[in-house]
């Protein structure tokens, strides 16, 4: 298992390599200049040159490239070129607020889709289905941004029983964690069914049926156990993207997390925030990953043996 992991866990320095290149490119594609926006508008020319030598904006993208990398490895993912902070501190900073988000859409999503999913697996067929149904598909075609706004007009504007921005106490966490969920329980819920509805139409089911268990025993130890591979799988992923920072969400909601903070720093130009905000959303991603598939093989023995693990 552990020679598994090194070697996935090998796959992941190509992987980061690469979309380290990738952000450094497309964030200097970003039309502004650093220098000017630091400077304002009324900065004259020399002053600016001074400004982007002393930045290294003035010598050749490679050379940046390799600079910055270099850089990387040695822990300094630079400064703020707006607030002089460091990028580590406002990652660090930033992150916090994420993962609280992070883990309590999850826990909404993982309630309510693998309940709505074995609820309408255990009715299939029956108008409790097909009403839960209609609700997962009209759930899974709305926007984020059309739940965030509809639980502001809604939670904080109306009724005002939740607020509307700012991030502090649990209260803040409800409406943000609902405009993210909505999608994923819906998601969850029509993986858990068909997952459920497949592994119900295999011939050990049908030995456990005929030997006469309950019902729900079967749909508990028999159906649901053997369900769980792909309904992991997609909860993995999604716990990553809600680590990573929902960058709609958090700006709706004004939510200080990893998302706002990269949508501010776009916004203003500010390289080594953008681009240290961007790897590490992409190491989370793919740390993620690594822990899913890891747990993937764990749970399927069929795995293990083809791999020789």
């Amino acid at each position: 298992m552990w020679k598994y992991i090194l070697k996935r866990g090998l796959y992941l320095i190509p992987t980061l390599l690469g979309i380290s290149l990738i952000v450094f490119t497309l964030v200097r594609l970003i039309p502004g200049d650093p220098a000017e926006i630091i400077l304002g508008q009324r900065a004259t020319e020399d002053v600016i040159v001074i400004i982007r030598r002393q930045m290294g904006l003035d010598r050749p993208i490679y050379v940046q490239y390799i600079i910055w990398l270099k850089n990387l490895l040695t822990g300094n993912w630079g400064k703020s070129l707006i607030s002089n902070v460091s990028t580590t501190y406002l990652l660090r900073n930033r992150f916090r607020y994420t993962i609280n988000l992070a883990i309590f859409s999850m826990s909404l999503v993982t309630a309510g889709g693998l309940f709505l999913g074995v609820i309408s697996a255990y009715k299939a067929g029956s108008r409790i289905d097909k009403f839960i149904r209609f609700m997962v598909l009209f759930g899974w075609s709305l926007p984020s941004f059309l739940v965030g706004i509809v639980l502001i007009y809604l939670f904080a504007l109306k009724i005002k029983l939740f607020p509307a921005f700012g991030a502090g106490e649990l209260r803040h966490l409800v409406l943000p964690a609902l405009a993210t969920s909505v999608g994923g329980i819906s998601y969850i819920s029509r993986i858990t069914r068909g997952s459920l509805l497949e592994v119900a139409g295999q011939d050990f089911v049908k030995t456990a049926r005929a030997k006469g268990l309950k019902n729900r025993r079967i749909l508990i130890s028999h159906i649901l156990r053997n369900a769980l591979l792909p309904i992991v799988t997609v909860l993995g992923m999604s716990f990553g993207w809600a680590l990573s920072g929902s960058f709609i969400v958090e700006t709706i909601f004004s939510y200080p997390g990893l998302g706002f903070l990269t949508t501010q720093s776009v916004s203003m130009r500010d390289y080594p925030v953008v681009q240290g905000c961007i790897l590490f959303i992409a190491i989370i991603y793919s740390l993620t990953n690594l822990v899913v598939d890891v747990l993937y093989v764990y749970l399927d023995p069929r795995i293990r043996y083809e791999r020789g693990i």
